[in-house]
């Protein structure tokens, strides 16, 4: 057998390879015959090369796992990606995009009856309780504008009939006006007055999402006089903090009059006219929740007593 490191004993003849030496390098006498004595089976050392630390190759991630290892940092920077992605839509854009919304509910009862202060003590007086409740049911915080709430008494006129009554409430439909007019019955406009007024929310600014907020006014009519008591709310709104401003005028005959400006920086601006193109309007966002009831005034007349409670109503002092 031939190589470079190598050494045969066959039949008690020695027969060394060139490369002796190197054997002999791999430690004195270490697993080797001595020289002149036979053998009768052919040896080959152990030590074969030389022993080296560590690996001389060593070993190197394959393409394989470098793909795994890049598809785990890939899947994970999507992954956070989504997520800012989703709480951005959530949380930030999907509520500014939403529409905002005002549900309003008025409530007019009799609350009882009183007398005259001062001189004329035989003429009564009947009070009317009026309760106005708001609430924000989107998802959206709601700025409240001045708000204007009036009570108007008005007086029906009778009578046998009339033919042509269908066109004055045509009339008052298309111009979005309330009909005052029926086959047997008209309302007098010569004892039409707006008879109480007021500011509904006075110290409320801002509505938040699911927030409700209510108010209460009580006003006294002279009994007897009107038929009939319309009360009319205005609420306007607005989506954006400090863009719009409301200045009411309480006109005897009409009631709350509503003038819209635009504001920037606390600065009144330019008059808004068109409700509509206002409400479109992303810097902006105007609305405004209206509510009227009608309250019949028909009630027996007063007992003496100084206050008496309305018909239907538990009596006592």
């Amino acid at each position: 057998m031939t190589g470079p490191l190598s050494t045969l004993y066959l039949g008690g003849t020695e027969r060394q390879e060139p490369a002796v030496a190197a054997f002999r390098s791999c430690g004195r006498g270490a697993g080797l015959p001595r020289r002149g004595v036979p053998s009768k089976r052919a040896f080959i050392p152990v030590c074969a090369r030389p022993k080296v630390a560590g690996n001389i190759m060593p070993e190197t991630p394959g393409r394989t796992s470098e793909v795994r290892n890049w598809l785990q940092v890939l899947m994970i920077v999507v992954g956070i990606g989504v997520g800012i992605w989703e709480f951005a839509v959530k949380e930030i854009w999907a509520p500014k995009a939403a529409p905002i919304n005002l549900t309003t509910d008025v409530t007019v009862t009799e609350a009882g009856f009183r007398r005259a202060s001062g001189g004329d003590g035989e003429k009564h007086f009947e009070a009317i309780h009026l309760i106005v409740t708001a609430k924000n049911p989107s998802k959206r915080d709601l700025y409240l504008l001045t708000s204007c709430w009036h009570a108007q008494g008005l007086a029906i006129l009778t009578r046998e009939g009339s033919k042509d009554w269908q066109d004055a409430a045509t009339k008052a439909i298309n111009q979005h006006e309330p009909s005052s007019e029926g086959a047997f019955s008209k309302l007098d406009d010569s004892k039409a007055l707006v008879v109480a007024a007021g500011e509904v929310f006075r110290e409320d600014q801002v509505l938040h999402p699911d927030e409700s907020i209510s108010a209460s006014f009580v006003f006294y009519v002279p009994h007897g006089v009107y038929d009939l008591l319309r009360v009319h709310v205005d609420l306007p709104t607005t989506g954006v903090a400090g863009s719009a401003e409301a200045v009411w005028t309480v006109k005897p005959d009409k009631g709350c009059d509503a003038h819209l400006h635009r504001m920037k920086n606390d600065v009144r601006g330019a008059e808004i006219t068109d409700l509509y193109a206002a409400f479109l309007d992303r810097t902006l966002q105007l609305q405004a929740a209206t509510t009227t009831r009608e309250l019949l005034l028909w009630q027996a007349s007063p007992a003496s007593a100084a206050t008496t409670a309305p018909r239907g109503a538990s009596r006592g002092r």
